[in-house]
């Protein structure tokens, strides 16, 4: 039979569960009540405390678990890898470029506003105008991100905050809101799930300036003493921005923005090279659980915090494997040109962007929608690459495809 020691060493060390999933795995002899009491005080007990309050005066706090602490080690160890340092520049700079879009992309796909990389794309190489509010809401985010990268060297400011909350918004916003872009709200808003059910009362309007007032100030602050980890504190900064909801309309979209700006300006700055909004949206559903977990467990963040240094970790494995992607295209291109290997100009385009995505696996009917041609012309390509070696092919199902020969690829 279990006791509450042992409960406790299992939901305090082993697995960081909230009140609810906690409730799913007790015994039938057990209160939840009596188990959650148990293992919130255990946690508080161990907790590190931040000056800030929640709506019911909780002071916001985590724990910095283990597991946590492994996690933090391992994105400090892999963000200081040499490897970056020795990223070729025109590789770096076409890689900051793709994250930049990656991250305008799919931040703006977690708000519900759909467009793709290669929109992006035209509207940024070729000047094309937005076609509509999706295509003018990932424009904006991609100038914020760029806004950013360009003025890093300055310290966090509510002005710097209106500004970037205004690139954010520029033109997204119907008549009556548009004044309030690159302005603090000055009325309540509302947070509601799909059924139009409020689940999150921000506070009220008047206390906002002194809260980003507040959170201003402690980020610019240095304080050897009070050492908190940056990652920590940069996920603190989008937590609460989020809490608080200083903005009618934009956010989440500022809140990440600030968490980036944060991180590259304490010289993180393999953030540049990746998206931390590709993974969200992977699991969108995972980032607002860890939000509402920390909003409705007395100010405890340890939830998110966890999700984060996850999803920082998944980001940086992916940048790892892109790099040597990159390389491997280059490699290939070199070996081409060295042994008078001739491919169309569609091959090369292909070679170019194919060696270099994460899910490198193309079929006949892929290889036709990218270049819109008919099946025999896509199938004699790809096939023509093979038989030079460059892809290899096989079989999934029915369907043939086709990946990088990595031999080819190494220069061997």
């Amino acid at each position: 039979m279990n006791t509450i020691k042992e409960l406790l060493d299992q939901f305090t060390t082993e697995r960081y569960l909230a009140k609810e999933e906690i409730g799913y795995r007790i015994p039938n002899n057990f209160s939840l009540e009596e188990v959650w009491r148990e293992v919130r005080d255990h946690r508080k007990q161990r907790a590190e405390y931040m000056p800030f309050e929640d709506q019911d005066k909780h002071r916001f706090w985590y724990v910095l678990l283990a597991q946590l602490q492994k996690k933090l080690h391992e994105i400090d160890s892999l963000g200081r890898d040499s490897i970056y340092s020795l990223v070729k520049q025109e590789i770096e700079m076409e890689m900051i470029k793709d994250s930049l879009m990656e991250e305008a992309v799919f931040s703006s796909a977690i708000e519900g506003a759909f467009s793709t990389v290669k929109r992006l794309r035209e509207m940024v190489d070729q000047k094309q105008p937005p076609k509509d509010i999706n295509d003018q809401m990932v424009l904006n985010n991609y100038r914020a991100m760029q806004f950013i990268l360009q003025e890093k060297h300055r310290n966090l400011t509510i002005g710097f905050i209106l500004e970037l909350q205004k690139i954010v918004t520029q033109d997204t916003l119907d008549q009556d809101d548009a004044a309030y872009s690159g302005q603090f709200r000055n009325d309540w808003v509302y947070i509601k799930d799909k059924r139009d059910h409020i689940i999150y009362t921000p506070p009220p309007a008047d206390q906002v300036l002194p809260a980003m007032e507040k959170m201003v100030n402690w980020v610019n602050q240095k304080n050897e003493e009070g050492f908190i980890h940056p990652i920590i504190k940069a996920s603190f900064v989008h937590l609460y921005f989020v809490h608080i909801h200083p903005f009618f309309d934009g956010n989440g979209r500022t809140g990440r923005a600030l968490f980036y700006f944060d991180l590259i300006k304490n010289e993180y700055e393999f953030f540049k090279y990746f998206s931390i909004s590709v993974a969200v949206q992977k699991a969108k559903g995972k980032y607002y659980q860890a939000i509402r977990n920390s909003e409705i467990h007395e100010g405890d963040f340890t939830y998110f915090l966890l999700y984060m240094a996850e999803t920082i970790l998944e980001s940086i494995h992916l940048v790892k494997a892109r790099i040597a992607h990159h390389y491997q295209k280059e490699f290939v291109m070199v070996r081409l040109n060295k042994d008078g290997i001739f491919l169309n100009d569609r091959q090369q385009k292909f070679v170019k962007k194919f060696f270099v995505m994460d899910q490198r696996i193309m079929t006949i009917k892929k290889y036709q929608d990218w270049f819109k041609v008919v099946y025999e012309t896509a199938r004699r390509d790809l096939d023509d690459l093979h038989q030079k070696k460059v892809l290899v092919k096989g079989k999934q199902g029915k369907a043939y495809v086709y990946r990088p020969n990595n031999e080819f690829g190494s220069g061997s």
